[in-house]
């Protein structure tokens, strides 16, 4: 005789039961996590960030301009990490300008020889650095940096 099982014995049921508490049981655990990385006290009243302090900054107020961080996000992209080049050419060059040379050429694609520039280099005039007009700060920044990777 062939007896068919039908439905779970109390050893299987038991188990998914456990499973199924376990699974609810981390899931609340890491919810609590994120609401108390969120700003929300832990449950032992720990705030998000125990032993760390964060200070208000003042958005209104200039911020110096940061030469590294702002050849990274306008510039590294075409012509490499180390302005050593890629899609743009070497920028090893263009480190020896002066800043009124680096800042036409940058501005407006203009070199000091009076060439223009591959029409895939942005003229940072029209499209300023991460959508915000470039300064003058801003290109001193770079250029300075540029001198610093020789």
């Amino acid at each position: 005789m062939n007896e068919e099982h039908q439905g779970f014995s109390f050893a299987e049921a038991a188990v998914w039961l456990l499973g199924l508490v376990l699974t609810i049981q981390i899931g609340w655990l890491a919810y609590s996590m994120g609401q108390g990385i969120a700003g929300r006290p832990f449950a032992d009243g720990r705030g998000a960030a125990a032993g760390a302090t964060m200070a208000a900054v003042d958005s209104s107020a200039p911020q110096p301009a940061n030469g590294p961080q702002l050849f990274a996000g306008n510039c590294a992209g075409c012509h490499g990490a180390k302005a050593e080049g890629g899609v743009g050419p070497s920028l090893k060059t263009a480190a020896g300008w002066t800043l009124a040379e680096f800042t036409e050429a940058t501005l407006h694609g203009k070199t000091p020889d009076g060439r223009s520039l591959a029409p895939i280099m942005p003229h940072f005039a029209d499209t300023g650095f991460s959508g915000e007009a470039a300064t003058d700060q801003q290109l001193e920044a770079i250029h300075t940096y540029l001198g610093t990777l020789q």
